[in-house]
């Protein structure tokens, strides 16, 4: 290898380095390279003369991407620790440990990509696993699988199940309780609280007295045409004069105006979680709360709010035939699931019993079935 070659080898790592400075998984495909403006332009001779060399010292590991082949960069410290490899049997089950990263390599995967014998496998793997290059995992699909990674690697979320499963058990009662947090941040931050507060001085209108008529022998006619006599009306100022009977509705939950543009968003939920310290000390990302997000959404209890280039979220209320304000405190926001019997007036009707017809509750003259109707 002459010193021009030498000198561009050293170029090209160098510039594949500060490439992926803030994404150490990059992968370079030829023309990626090419434009790192290392080599002359069109000179696909030499570059593929330093590719080789740099995949040779196990600097670039070649991958196969979207049916093309790419390459990922090695760190020297990577890189030196084949040399300390004494057979091919223990580079090769090192480098495909290697290359599956977080995901690891199944057992049996690597037996049958090599074609090694049960002997040679288990011997390499116990002389990888000496020199600590290697360690064993066990994943949440399968945990009878013998699965290798990098030591100095964690297994991947899909691997491992991330924050929902412990000791390799789906861990359905903290799934439960996020979602219920998670259900509670959206519910306070999309509606607004109405305390229900009135003010204490209300005008009250004044109640007048009935109007009378005196009774005797006379016809409906005259009996309607005579006024009571100051006597008889005297006896309604001794009634107490009272106004229009208000009931309290305590504290409520409305929904915001239209064009509202601050609902929360994934991000601030996940922020508010990790605050709260809800999580038994699992690192919640927002991915992972993304996916607590998208079954309450397909669950139908809440649904996505488009705020500009940004999407928030808020609870949904099924609407009732009689819309009405509903507590704070109340587990009937959201309404049960419902079919087509439910949604009928008929499903609902407190006093369904005493419906019939001819009956003081009767079909015929339900004043919801026009509402449900219309």
């Amino acid at each position: 290898m002459d010193d021009e070659t030498s000198l561009l080898k050293s170029q090209l790592y160098d510039a594949c380095q500060d490439a992926c400075s803030n994404n150490p998984d990059k992968l370079f495909s030829q023309e990626d390279l090419m434009g790192l403006g290392v080599l002359p332009p069109k000179d696909i001779k030499k570059l593929l003369q330093i590719i080789q060399l740099l995949t040779k010292e196990r600097l670039l590991a070649p991958v196969h991407f979207h049916n093309s082949l790419a390459w990922r960069l090695r760190s020297e410290a990577d890189a030196a620790k084949y040399k300390q490899l004494a057979t091919e049997d223990q580079m090769l089950v090192y480098e495909i440990i290697d290359l599956a990263g977080a995901e690891g390599a199944w057992q049996q995967d690597i037996k049958k990509r090599l074609n090694l014998q049960d002997i040679a496998l288990r011997k390499a793997l116990k002389e990888l696993e000496s020199k600590r290059f290697i360690h064993q995992f066990t994943t949440v699909e399968n945990a009878t699988k013998k699965m290798w990674i990098k030591t100095g690697l964690q297994p991947s979320a899909r691997a491992t199940g991330g924050p929902w499963f412990t000791d390799q058990y789906l861990d359905e009662a903290f799934i439960d309780v996020l979602q219920s947090v998670v259900m509670r941040l959206i519910k306070e931050k999309g509606s607004y609280r109405s305390t229900g507060e009135r003010s204490a001085a209300r005008s009250v209108s004044p109640v007048l007295p009935k109007k009378g008529v005196i009774r005797g022998g006379m016809s409906e006619a005259a009996v309607k045409s005579k006024k009571r006599t100051a006597d008889a009306m005297s006896r309604d100022d001794t009634a107490p004069v009272t106004g229009p009977v208000s009931r309290f509705r305590g504290a409520v939950r409305i929904p915001l105006p239209a064009g509202y543009a601050d609902y929360p968003t994934t991000e601030e939920i996940t922020a508010s979680l990790v605050e709260s310290q809800v999580a038994k000390g699992q690192p919640l990302k927002t991915e992972h709360v993304q996916e607590l997000i998208d079954i309450l959404v397909w669950e139908n209890r809440i649904e996505e709010v488009r705020m500009g280039d940004r999407v928030g979220y808020r609870a949904v209320r099924i609407s009732k035939q009689n819309p009405e304000y509903v507590r704070v405190d109340s587990e009937d926001f959201w309404e049960p699931r419902t079919n087509g019997l439910t949604t009928v007036p008929c499903g609902k009707c407190p006093v369904f019993e005493l419906c019939e017809e001819g009956g003081p509750v009767w079909a015929g003259g339900c004043e919801y079935f026009d509402k449900w109707l219309a």
